[in-house]
């Protein structure tokens, strides 16, 4: 393969950054109205309700993973190589498998509901399911829209899109939960919302977008052919991040699941930054592979893996050190114990750089994926158990977290073979490294605080006025963060990135 090192042309790598940053934009705020459900809900309902609703949530994520067999991923690959004359059809059509896909896991929820509440034991359970299935029923079809915009690299329109997607969601909880109504009604709104999505579907595709609707120039069994494999690993990785809290939702009590699920995600950074930043990259990796262009690939690559870990590595930190009273402020005294399942899913943060899977993809491969997650399913499923026998709590979330190290190894060992590159250049070691050690020593003095400071609030506040500053200024100093960088980040906090990336997608 030809090993072109020649720099992107800027006009190019403008427009992929503003893109990627405004993504990152949406996916942030959609973490962060994600860990508001949270705050919210568990302020708002008792234990036992809140477990009700955290059961469904998982479910919810469980179907998706199984249901959609990779048909929005797909997207993310067809739409940049096929070209403008199949946009239209492809997107169209692939909203309208993905509602027929949804039907099955509909019925089996609606008729199924009872044996499901019987069988997990948690009373109750039936009537939310039978409204799970009307929102699958909107919210399948609705996904293929904003990887639809963010493969044609309408940046603008993908942010709109999933702006609207993440807060109708929240509200749809929360403010049914504040009004004091009871779970079957909370899960009624969480449903009618959903709606509101397949509409925005239909809306673009049919009077906005123009082209053809007929699927030519493509096959449909191309879109299964790319995004089966993909579903099977998705499937597995759902099932990896997924299987520590069926078992303790089927092991102990619902107050215990109730703190679990509180402790054991990662914060909304993870998905909302490295994932979206991936996910935006997607389709210029493509490019630049067809090209046969391994330098450019891994600068953009390795480009934002570094900027991507400059954000993690003193997230880590200050979150890791300071995780019994963030989980006391966040979610009250009653979830304290959730700060031990936190932790551990901290660790998570270094190793999270980017969307693994999204770069394997851009290879035109999804078979490595699905080895990936075998690996990791089979490192969770043999540790998981013997682990929380011998550590409680944290043993089902350290299961979790080798099992994703070992998906990531089976990845990069993909990439590695794909691109003919070695070992050494597989993996930014030097520029993560440097973050790590930089984060590291800015967080030395939260070690102190809890001797000195009285208060969960107090902490958090003295800590992060102690820690970023810090950090800041050594990153300066060892150039873990650029002039650049707080531009950047400058257009990103004041949405200077919104007009930015307009800007950019008008003039390419």
């Amino acid at each position: 393969m030809n090993d072109s090192d020649q720099p992107r042309p800027a006009q190019e790598q403008a427009q992929v950054a503003a893109g990627a940053g405004l993504v990152s934009i949406a996916k942030i705020i959609g973490g962060i109205s994600n860990l508001l459900i949270l705050v919210f809900l568990t302020r708002l309902l008792d234990q036992a309700t809140f477990a009700l609703v955290a059961l469904v949530y998982l479910l919810q994520a469980t179907i998706n993973a199984l249901g959609t067999l990779g048909l929005p991923a797909a997207l993310l690959y067809y739409v940049p190589k096929l070209g403008p004359r199949i946009e239209r059809s492809m997107g169209l059509w692939t909203g309208i498998l993905l509602f027929l896909l949804a039907v099955p896991f509909a019925l089996a929820l609606w008729l199924g509901g009872p044996t499901i509440e019987g069988l997990l034991d948690k009373p109750g359970l039936a009537m939310p399911l039978f409204y799970l299935a009307i929102y699958l029923l909107a919210d399948f079809p609705g996904q293929a829209l904003p990887n639809y915009l963010l493969a044609c690299r309408s940046y603008v329109g993908s942010f709109v899109v999933t702006m609207i997607l993440y807060l109708s969601r929240m509200l749809s909880l929360v403010i049914p939960a504040w009004l004091g109504l009871p779970l079957e009604q909370i899960m009624f709104w969480f449903a009618a919302v959903a709606v509101l999505r397949v509409g925005l579907f239909l809306g673009y595709f049919l009077l906005l977008k123009s082209g053809d609707l007929a699927p030519q120039g493509w096959r449909i069994r191309d879109l299964f052919a790319y995004g089966v494999p993909l579903s099977l690993s998705q499937i597995v990785g759902k099932l990896n991040v997924q299987i520590d809290k069926y078992m303790i939702a089927a092991l102990c009590a619902a107050e215990v699941f109730a703190v679990y699920s509180v402790g054991a995600i990662e914060l909304p950074l993870v998905s909302s930054i490295a994932y979206s930043v991936t996910e935006a990259l997607v389709p210029t990796l493509v490019l630049c592979y067809s090209r046969r262009e391994v330098g450019g690939f891994i600068e953009y690559w390795h480009g934002a893996m570094a900027k991507v870990a400059a954000i993690m590595m003193p997230v880590f930190f200050f979150f890791f050190i300071l995780a019994g009273p963030a989980m006391r402020v966040f979610f009250s005294d009653a979830y304290s114990e959730a700060q031990i399942p936190f932790r551990v899913y901290l660790c998570l943060l270094p190793l999270r750089l980017c969307g693994y899977g999204g770069v394997v993809r851009a290879l035109g491969r999804t078979r490595p994926v699905l080895w990936a997650a075998l690996a990791a399913l089979v490192v969770n499923v043999a540790l998981n158990y013997p682990l929380y026998l011998a550590f409680g709590m944290a043993g089902p979330a350290t299961a979790s977290v080798l099992a994703q190290v070992a998906a990531i190894l089976v990845l990069l060992a993909a990439v590695r073979g794909r691109l003919e590159i070695p070992a050494w250049r597989v993996f930014p070691f030097v520029r993560v490294g440097r973050a790590l050690v930089v984060a590291g020593l800015a967080a030395t003095p939260l070690l102190f605080i809890d001797r000195l400071i009285q208060g969960d609030v107090a902490q958090l506040a003295v800590g992060a006025a102690l820690f970023l500053p810090l950090y800041l200024v050594l990153g300066r100093l060892t150039r873990v963060l650029t002039a650049d960088d707080f531009r950047y980040l400058g257009d990103l906090v004041t949405l200077r990135i919104l007009k930015r990336a307009s800007q950019k997608e008008a003039t390419s």
